[in-house]
């Protein structure tokens, strides 16, 4: 998505990948944790109230953006599936939100005023 800002070209551009309404959310839910840490998918699921298929489906499209990593492990015999924001996700988020600020506050150029007089 994008919206002609300023001169100069200095458009404003919104991440795609970031800007649908469940990824945003996936993405707000993971860069809200310390870079260190990583979330359960469990949580994530049940935070944001997705079926397992949906959030699978968003984790992929974030995943092949580069924006998470996902990484599976087992608790004694039971798999486990955990999701952290990447370096280049969290900049991306904060980029998209910048851009969001931004594009929220956005004032088109006003056209010159011409002076009008009747003769």
């Amino acid at each position: 998505m994008s919206l002609a800002a300023a001169p100069a070209g200095d458009d404003i551009v919104l991440d795609d990948t970031i800007h649908q309404a469940t990824r945003l959310r996936i993405m707000t839910v993971l860069v809200s944790v310390p870079e260190a840490d990583r979330l359960a998918y469990g949580f994530i699921q049940e935070t944001l109230g997705l079926t397992g298929g949906n959030l699978t489906i968003h984790l992929r499209k974030l995943q092949q953006a580069g924006y998470l990593e996902i990484t599976k492990e087992f608790c004694g015999t039971k798999p486990r599936t955990w999701v952290q924001a990447t370096p280049s996700g969290r900049r991306a988020f904060a980029d998209y939100l910048s851009n969001l600020q931004r594009a929220l506050t956005f004032q088109p150029p006003q056209p010159p005023s011409e002076d009008r007089t009747d003769t």
